[in-house]
Parts: structure tokens; sequence; C-alpha cells
């Protein structure tokens, strides 16, 4: 199942830049299942290790110590990978409507509605509208 909404699986993978962008998504879901993990963990550790308080000595005796350092370095990982996969995107126009629903989804996910919630509906809706109009009748 293609992460990028209205997509096929086989579209993505005959074209180069749409497997681009479906690999950076599949990567920010990652990220963001990661530091949700993250927070959930640390807020453990502040409360049942008194975490702040320890010393990296101590913090590496602590064995739930071991998987947030996995998460951090992972996280890490992701954001050095991801930036990498961005500037991949960026030079190359769109050839096709399929590649500008992939890199619209991406922005989607860069934008976050929190913040920015008017122009993260438009790009949401964008993706939608394409993907509809472009659908096969």
């Amino acid at each position: 199942m293609p992460l990028i909404s209205g997509l096929g699986p086989h579209t993505v993978r005959s074209d180069p830049d749409l497997a681009i962008c479906q690999q950076w998504i599949a990567m920010d879901v990652e990220h963001r299942q990661l530091l949700a993990e993250w927070g959930t963990l640390e807020g453990w550790l502040i409360k049942n290790r008194r975490w702040f308080r320890l010393s990296p000595d101590e913090r590496a005796a602590v064995p739930e110590g071991a998987r947030f350092s996995q998460i951090e370095a992972r996280l890490d990982e992701l954001e050095t990978e991801s930036h990498v996969l961005l500037k991949a995107m960026r030079p190359a126009p769109a050839k096709s409507v399929e590649a500008v629903i992939a890199n619209l989804s991406v922005a989607g996910r860069l934008i976050f509605e929190e913040d920015h919630p008017e122009a993260h509906g438009l790009i949401v809706r964008a993706v939608r509208d394409l993907a509809k109009l472009s659908a096969p009748k």
C-alpha cells in the first residue's frame, strides 16, 4: 500500500521521483512514531528514574536508558537522511500529476497542522482533489 494517497504501488515503483517521495514519507512516519515513543519514555524516566538528576554514567546503567539512546540515535539518522531526500526532490520539476501529488504530500507533512492550519488544509485538499481529478474514470 503506498503512503502517498491517490497513487497506486505500480505508479510509485515506476517513477524514481515518486519513489523518493515515498521513501521520505516512510521515514517521516518512522520519525513521528519514534518521537512519540521518545516522549513517553522520557516522561517515564523523569518520573521513575529521576533522569535529569543522573550523571551520564548513571544514565548508561539504567536499562530503559539504552532504548532512549537508540531512539535518539535513530532520530538523528532520520533527520540527516530526510534532508538528503528533500534536497534530491527540489531540483526536479514534476513530470506528471502523480509527481505533483507526491510533492504536495511531502509538503503537507512538512507543514504542521497545529502551526499553519489553513496552509496545511489547503495542501491536504489539493492532494485529495488532484488524486480524484487524475483517477481513471
